[in-house]
């Protein structure tokens, strides 16, 4: 842990930095329940570092997946960094993207992609803890983040693809209570824009996702 905490606080190092966030994800799937122990430090060294304006941007979308990998290892034990977690997927999901500027175009895409990868962890992690009540709150943000990307001109096709298996994820886990936010139209607009822009497994996301939210909407 101390090795693996200088790492992830190595900010001028940024590839020493990536590495040992990385790492944390590979503990976390590895160890699941039993790295509990070691996640106010871990939490603490990752919301520290999205936090200090010497991170390299290369950096913040492995931190925001994270979130993710540790809530789904230690599922109900994750409640008391949801709301920091939260704040700060919220924030990066605010981040625009730009029309002329490629580079930054695909950093945030890459974002995006860790954002909803880390609200997919958070949301299986608290269903299999028996704790998505926790979650009920930050639907609405949650789902008007997904309406956004799905308004948007240019899609990138695998930030869809994990907007599609966030909805998915969202019916299965919450059921009745989220069938308002489900029935919204750009629901099944998102799910289609997904099927014909994807891969295989990407349509195979939808209509699994598009089962899930019939069952819960009709």
């Amino acid at each position: 842990m101390p090795f693996l905490c200088a790492g992830l606080t190595n900010y001028q190092a940024y590839h020493v930095c990536a590495i040992a966030v990385g790492l944390v994800g590979d503990l976390s799937r590895s160890l699941e329940r039993k790295i509990q122990p070691y996640c106010n430090d871990l939490m603490t060294a990752l919301v520290q570092s999205l936090q200090n304006p010497d991170l390299h941007r290369s950096v913040k979308p492995p931190v925001l997946s994270c979130f993710g990998d540790i809530a789904m290892a230690i599922e109900s034990d994750f409640e008391p960094y949801l709301q920091i977690s939260m704040m700060m997927l919220m924030q990066a999901s605010a981040t625009p993207a730009p029309d002329d500027d490629d580079e930054f175009y695909d950093f945030v895409n890459q974002l995006r992609e860790s954002v909803l990868e880390a609200y997919t962890g958070i949301v299986q992690g608290l269903k299999d803890g028996d704790r998505i009540v926790l979650f009920g709150q930050y639907v609405g943000p949650v789902m008007s983040f997904l309406e956004t990307l799905a308004s948007e001109d240019t899609k990138d096709p695998n930030v869809i693809s994990k907007a599609a298996g966030l909805l998915g994820d969202i019916a299965s886990a919450l059921g009745k209570s989220a069938k308002d936010s489900l029935s919204k139209p750009f629901v099944y607009a998102m799910l289609a824009d997904c099927y014909n822009m994807g891969d295989d497994s990407a349509k195979e996301t939808c209509n699994w996702a598009r089962g899930v939210i019939q069952s819960v909407i009709q």
